[in-house]
Formats: structure tokens, C-alpha cells, sequence
């Protein structure tokens, strides 16, 4: 007999008489001797471990004993052992798990490694877990189930038979039919059991990848919202169209390229459009869209055309005179040879947000007396020229943006606003006006933004001094961004310690001259948001005391 073998007897028979140091002995000196070890010597030292209460010895005996021996039960049956000595059960679960995964079911001890785990599985889970549906009033699950999303309601059909009958009973949950968190394409047949499912009540769809949109359209007859995703074609949509005639929203996202002519004949077809959003529209030079049909109804429009087309740009004449009671208008890409509103009026006149990017043409805002929110980017010099009034009564701007227009002075903002500052809660002026003393004062004193509760003035030429002076007058600011300027820490307290201070947010973004500690100020002693960056190389500048 080998020798190894004679000592590893000699330790079990010690073990049997529990002599178990005698025994521990014995089976270190054939743990220590051979090179290729008997899963059974590990398994012998664990117990003998085990008894004399070295519990965390015998737990490496027996991960030693899975990772070496991985398709062998003994090691995941000591293993689990142990750790329900040390009440880890959750973790003595997850090894028989693991256990039943690598063992083959052939092998000897595998019933009783399965015997285990689904024992240990009830131990561990709920003592009293019970079926909400069976529980609870069906009027109060039904109320729980209508706050989920649509991909947690498919996937609650898959829990059980009862579960599955009791959902697809309720045509409300089918309604909304989302599939933009679908990782995968979603089979034709799985679009049409959704839709019997809610019984002709689908009134949104929402999916970012193609299907058969016109056999959708076709079911949904009260089908009321449609956004989709890109890899369809412009035929596809105009059919699709032509058939939802119930339609009153429709959003087609930038990934999702439509041409002109398209846009043209979906406003046209479509004749209960409230808002209608097209972010990535193509055209060609020779383009002209023939804007027909009625789209008296429509409030929201978006018609972005890609940049790579401003040489093409597509006219706005002909259609402003086609929404007389658009609410909210956002363009990109487009020339006016006219102007907004134009002179005949009856036009616009409802307008209560206009967003223009690099737009060609005149727009006298003073001249909409419902607009309340104007964000302008990109603009020709001559956009922007004071023009006299008399205008009618407006009710003021209440938000501004304009960005990259280098030559914007203080009189044309002034002219822009006309007079009535105190509705102005928020300006943005980012990169895009030459400001100077003189240039703020003059809109300071003029009460510009004495109401403004949230302010961008990023830019090189913003200074301590004239962050103080707007620190003194502006004291509803709860939102400042003056990102990549000149300001210090200085400008920094001036603006966090003024008494009676609404400030929550900083953006003092690349500004490469206020150093870490008034940041730090600003953060901890103040309680402020504040968002920054280069802070390395912030950390070198010259630092100022607060006290």
C-alpha cells in the first residue's frame, strides 16, 4: 500500500476516536508530501478543521477543493457546510449553485448537492411569499401595474399563466405600445398580439427600430402619437400618414433622415396635427415643397434641416401663412425674404416660443405679442436691427438666448426686450456679446436683469469687476454661468457673499484663473453647486483668503 495512503488511514482512524489534533497532524504530513493531492485528503483535513472550530481552515480547504477539483460534488457540499456554520447562507446558496452548473448529473453526491440547494433556496427565500395577484383587490394591482413601463408589463406576461391572462384581460396596458428600450428586432407576429391585446385602443407607439409601420398604422386605428427611430424610407412615412388619420403627434428624431419634399406632403395629409418634429431634414437646390392642405390645428412645429444643406436653404414664406396658430416654431437652416410676423399680419400672432439656428432673414420679436421664450444661434448681423415701433402690447420675454453673435449690442438687447424687463427670468448671452462696463451698466441701470433668476454670460472679456457690479444689482440670481472668463476668486466671493443671495448653481467652467479654494468656499462654507474644471491646473494658481 502507498504510504501516503497507510498515513491518511491512520488520520481517519484518529478522527474516528476524535483525537483530531493527532488526526490533523496526520493528513498535513500527506498534504505537505504530495504533489498531486486526493480531493479526499482536503476533504478530511476540513473536517477535522471543522471540530475543532477553525472554521475559516476548513472554508479554504474547501475553495481549495472546488478550484481544483471543480467537477467533484465534495468540494461544494464542505464548502456550503461551512458557511452555514458561519451563517453565510446566502452565500452557502450561491456555491450550490455554482455546484450544480459544473457537476454532472451522473455524478455520485450530485442528488444530494441538488438536495441541498433547493432546501437552502426555501431557507433563504421569503417565509410567506405569496401572490400579490391572489392578494390584492384587482382594482388596487391594476392600479400598481398602470405606473410600469411597457417592457415590465411584457415582461410580467412571462411569470406565470395566471399572470399573463390577468394582463392581457386589461386593453389599457396595451394602449401605449413603447418598444424604445427593445435590444432586439421584435418578430411581426409579437407587434400583433400587443395590438389584440389592447383591443384597437393603441393610441401611441413609440420603437426605435423599423417595422412594418404602414400594418401598424393600419390596426391602430385610434393610433394619436408616433415616434420612431431611423430605417425608414420618405414613401413609407407619406403612406403611413395618409392612413393615421387620427394622428396628433408625430416625432422623428435626427437619426431618422426625412427629405423636404416628405415633410411637405405629412403636414399636408395629416390634418389633426397638434405637434409635428422633424430633427433631421435633407433638400436639394432645385427644392421648392408645395405646402398645401390644412394645418390650422398644428401648435408645435420642428423642421431642422441638416447642416450640411445651408446652401440649399428652403423658403419660410410661403409656409408661415400655413400655421396661423402655431404656439411653439423651431427652424434651422431656412432663409426669409420677408420678415416675422409679416406686414399683412393675421400671422404668428399666438407665438409663444421661436427658436431660430442659423436662419437668414429679419424677425422683429416686439411685433409677436404672445412670444415669451426666443433662443436665437448662429445669426447674419443684420438680424437683429433695432426697428421702430409702435408695437402691440406685449406681456415681455420671459426667457432669451442668443449665442455666437459677436456684434450684439447693449441697445439692440434693449430694443429686444422692449419694456417690460420685469418678465425676464432667464438670459443667455454665451460668446456672443463684446461686454464692457459701459456695455453692462448701461443694461444694469436699465433694470435688465434685476428679475433674471438665470444667467450665462460666458466669454474672455467677463472681469472681478464686472462680476461685482452685477453681484450688487442682481440679487434673484439662483443660476450664473460665466464659464471660460477672465473672473478670479474675487469674482467667485462676490458673487456667493453678497447679503441677501438666491445663488444655487456656479458654472465656472475653464476659468483657469480661480484657484481650488474658492471653490471650495463656494462648495462647503456656502452650499453651492458648483461645476468646474481643469482643477490641476487650477490647484497652482495664486489662492485668496476668506474669512
Amino acid at each position: 500500500m502507498d504510504p501516503s495512503n497507510q498515513i491518511q488511514q491512520l488520520g481517519q482512524l484518529e478522527y474516528r476516536r476524535k483525537n483530531y489534533h493527532a488526526a490533523l497532524n496526520f493528513f498535513n504530513s500527506v498534504i505537505s508530501t504530495e504533489k498531486r493531492l486526493d480531493v479526499s485528503v482536503l476533504d478530511c483535513r476540513a473536517a477535522t478543521y471543522e471540530k475543532l472550530g477553525d472554521l475559516h481552515a476548513a472554508l479554504k480547504d474547501g475553495r481549495r477543493m472546488i478550484s481544483d477539483y471543480k467537477a467533484d460534488c465534495a468540494g461544494y457540499l464542505r464548502t456550503g457546510k461551512i458557511l452555514q456554520l458561519l451563517d453565510k447562507d446566502t452565500v452557502a446558496l450561491g456555491i450550490y449553485k455554482y455546484g450544480l452548473r459544473n457537476v454532472s448529473p451522473s455524478a455520485s453526491q450530485y442528488q444530494l448537492l441538488r438536495d441541498l440547494h433547493e432546501s437552502m433556496n426555501q431557507k433563504c427565500g421569503p417565509r410567506k411569499a405569496k401572490d400579490p395577484l391572489a392578494v390584492l383587490p384587482m382594482e388596487v394591482a391594476q392600479m400598481i401595474i398602470n405606473y410600469l413601463d411597457f417592457k415590465h408589463v411584457v415582461s410580467m406576461t412571462r411569470v406565470s399563466t395566471t399572470w399573463r391572462d390577468y394582463l392581457k384581460s386589461i386593453p389599457g396596458l396595451w394602449a401605449n405600445l413603447d418598444f424604445s428600450k427593445a435590444k432586439a428586432n421584435i418578430p411581426k407576429a409579437a407587434i400583433q398580439k400587443y395590438i389584440r391585446c389592447s383591443r384597437g385602443t393603441v393610441t401611441r407607439l413609440t420603437t426605435q427600430q423599423s417595422i412594418n409601420l404602414q400594418h401598424v398604422v393600419t390596426q391602430c386605428k385610434s393610433l394619436e402619437h408616433l415616434e420612431m427611430g431611423d430605417g425608414y424610407t420618405n414613401a413609407s412615412l407619406i403612406k403611413a400618414a395618409s392612413v393615421a388619420r387620427n394622428l396628433r403627434c408625430l416625432l422623428l428624431p435626427a437619426r431618422c433622415e426625412t427629405s423636404l419634399d416628405c415633410v411637405s406632403q405629412i403636414l399636408g395629409v395629416c390634418k389633426n396635427l397638434v405637434q409635428a418634429e422633424f430633427h433631421n431634414v435633407t433638400t436639394t437646390q432645385s427644392f421648392r415643397p408645395n405646402w398645401q392642405g390644412d394645418m390650422s390645428r398644428l401648435r408645435t412645429l420642428v423642421v431642422l434641416v441638416r447642416k450640411g444643406f445651408v446652401n440649399q436653404r428652403p423658403s419660410f414664406d410661403d409656409l408661415m401663412h400655413m400655421i396661423p396658430d402655431i404656439r411653439e416654431l423651431s427652424l434651422r437652416g431656412w432663409i426669409l425674404r420677408t420678415e416675422i410676423p409679416p406686414a399683412s399680419g393675421g400671422a404668428m400672432t399666438r407665438l409663444e416660443k421661436l427658436q431660430l439656428a442659423d436662419f437668414h432673414g429679419h424677425v422683429n420679436p416686439l411685433a409677436l405679442p404672445s412670444l415669451r421664450t426666443l433662443d436665437l444661434d448662429i445669426l447674419l448681423e443684420a438680424f437683429l436691427n433695432p426697428v421702430p415701433g409702435p408695437y402691440p402690447t406685449n406681456a415681455g420675454i420671459a426667457e432669451l438666448s442668443i449665442s455666437c453673435a459677436s456684434n450684439l449690442s447693449s441697445e439692440c438687447l434693449v430694443w429686444l426686450l422692449g419694456s417690460n424687463f420685469d418678465a425676464l427670468r432667464k438670459l443667455h448671452l454665451p460668446q456672443c456679446i463684446e461686454i464692457t462696463d459701459f456695455c453692462l451698466r448701461n443694461l444694469i441701470n436699465r433694470g435688465l436683469i434685476d428679475h433674471v433668476v438665470d444667467l450665462d454670460l460666458s466669454g474672455p472679456r467677463l472681469t472681478d469687476s464686472l462680476v461685482q457690479l452685477l453681484a450688487a444689482r442682481a440679487l434673484r440670481l439662483e443660476r450664473v454661468k460665466v464659464a471660460s472668463s477672465s473672473i478670479t476668486g474675487v469674482g467667485v466671493k462676490a458673487l456667493v457673499t453678497k447679503p441677501g443671495s438666491q445663488l444655487q448653481f456656479l458654472d465656472i467652467t475653464d476659468c483657469m484663473h480661480v484657484a481650488s479654494d474658492a471653490v471650495a468656499f463656494a462648495r462647503h462654507l456656502k452650499g453651492l453647486q458648483v461645476k468646474c474644471g481643469h482643477e490641476e491646473s487650477r490647484a497652482k494658481n495664486k489662492k485668496i483668503r476668506f474669512e
